[in-house]
């Protein structure tokens, strides 16, 4: 199974440090621990195949998430959920009871 992602203006890029990726039409927008964001021109489904072996999971239609990283608050009333670095990310009403399963 590989550990690495191929991104621009990186040689390696461990997936262990994608905090969660956003994406935006046919890009998409990777967010890492301790560096700055980095678009690609891929879409998020993609990406989520890619991924499908790791801990990632799809939370949104925009948003795929490193289940690694999540903070143990769970979802809240307000349909969010809160990453260890304190960022909030929307959860799909139709994705909330199966999210809560998996957390």
């Amino acid at each position: 199974m590989k550990t690495t992602l191929k991104l621009p203006g990186l040689d390696t890029c461990l997936i262990a440090d994608v905090l969660f990726i956003e994406g935006k039409s046919n890009y998409s927008i990777i967010y890492l621990k301790g560096k700055s964001p980095i678009t690609m021109a891929k879409t998020l489904k993609k990406f989520e195949s890619q991924l499908r072996l790791h801990q990632f999971l799809r939370i949104h239609k925009s948003y795929l998430i490193n289940q690694a990283n999540l903070s143990e608050n769970g979802i809240n009333d307000e349909n969010m959920i809160q990453l260890n670095d304190g960022t909030h990310l929307p959860v799909s009403r139709r994705k909330r009871e199966i999210i809560k399963k998996s957390l």
